[in-house]
């Protein structure tokens, strides 16, 4: 008998009730992804996130006042048994790593974070391992969310696109990163933007999801392995995106993992740190340049 909870959506519930959806960063669109996961029906959810949540937190995330200072995760299991008892929720306080499914692969993993060494080492893990994968981010306060899809061997993988995300990102240089092994230079600091535009970002975060977990649904036209890139205008009206819409966009196999033959270039400040080291010699011949979207 299905669970009272699923009676608007009964089909679906039925069909997600196996899959099983790893949520990596359990932050404000990471919280708000694994409450409509929960909700449709997915049957097994695999949390990860080491923070805690602070009172900084609460304007854009699912748990409360009542939450702080708790596991992101562990809090966050608990609101989803709140809503969905019968699934199966494991909550890992840590930094994501190869060990974390080692009992079951996951049928998609869903990135949530804001560090560009942990997207790179999600996407090391999925193509290694054969499994579909979905980026979310935002740009600005939250206006324009970003939302990458791969699908190993089908499309091309978030190292292809990551170059072009690291490029528009500043990051201020923080000392630690001098003396704390454990500190990530590559975190994206905390930006502002209203919880509303998380939350529109977010549902069509989800869409995806359920498209790639639910061949049976209505959703697969949005899997072409093409357009693997979808920009999501909430509030940049000044864009040349179109307000309030998703643009579908292209990108091109750029990494020598999906494109071997590329022909790698080492950047400026790379080759003035080995001049500085000791001489080089630099061949004479051209290479190419590897634009990340069409």
């Amino acid at each position: 008998m299905i669970d009272p909870v699923f009676a608007r959506n009964p089909k679906e519930a039925e069909r997600l009730k196996e899959k099983h959806l790893a949520i990596i960063g359990c932050g404000s669109g990471g919280s708000a992804l694994a409450l409509m996961a929960a909700r449709s029906g997915i049957g097994k959810l695999t949390l990860v996130d080491p923070e805690t949540l602070a009172l900084e937190n609460i304007g854009r995330h699912m748990l409360s006042r009542a939450d702080v200072d708790k596991s992101k995760a562990r809090a966050l299991r608990d609101a989803i048994l709140d809503v969905n008892p019968r699934c199966e929720v494991e909550a890992r306080q840590q930094r994501f790593s190869d060990d974390l499914f080692r009992d079951r692969t996951p049928d998609l993993i869903a990135s949530c974070v804001d560090s560009f060494a942990c997207e790179s080492a999600i996407n090391d893990y999925a193509l290694r391992h054969d499994v579909p994968t979905i980026y979310g981010g935002c740009w600005g306060e939250a206006s324009v969310g970003e939302l990458l899809y791969v699908v190993p061997g089908r499309t091309p993988c978030y190292e292809c696109f990551a170059s072009f995300r690291r490029d528009r990102v500043e990051i201020p240089d923080d000392p630690r990163k001098y003396t704390d092994t454990e500190f990530d230079a590559t975190k994206v600091p905390g930006q502002a933007g209203l919880w509303a535009n998380i939350l529109i970002i977010t549902g069509v975060m989800f869409q995806l999801v359920l498209a790639l977990v639910d061949p049976e649904g209505d959703r697969q036209p949005l899997i072409d392995h093409e357009h693997t890139l979808f920009l999501v205008n909430v509030s940049k009206y000044d864009s040349v995106l179109q307000p309030l819409a998703n643009t579908f966009a292209k990108v091109k196999k750029g990494c020598n993992i999906c494109n071997p033959t590329v022909d790698l270039r080492p950047s400026t400040e790379l080759l003035e740190v080995a001049k500085s080291i000791e001489p080089v010699l630099l061949d004479d011949h051209g290479t190419t340049d590897v634009p990340a979207l069409e």
